[in-house]
């Protein structure tokens, strides 16, 4: 793996983006797959990314809205539309 510094990074923190996303297509999670095996600064930075990620994951927690609120708003929502 090279510990030089990445010469497309900004395209690989791109591409990274879009694979946490979700958006990426199959030619880019290939290339940046392949890419992480041998540039150590994506590969790092893959990592913090990764662990940051699953931290923010572990603190949400879903809640529910009160009944009322849901019920309030659900009106509000009509009113609008009948104007």
């Amino acid at each position: 793996m090279k510990e030089k510094p990445c010469e497309d990074h900004e395209y690989c923190i791109k591409v990274l983006n879009l694979i946490i996303d979700g958006e990426a297509n199959e030619e880019e999670v290939s290339f940046f797959n392949s890419h992480i095996k041998e540039c150590l600064q994506c590969s790092e930075y893959y990592s913090i990314e990764q662990t940051i990620r699953e931290a923010i994951k572990k603190k949400l927690e879903k809640k529910e809205a009160p009944d009322d609120f849901i019920h309030a708003l659900r009106i509000k929502v009509k009113e609008s539309t009948r104007s």
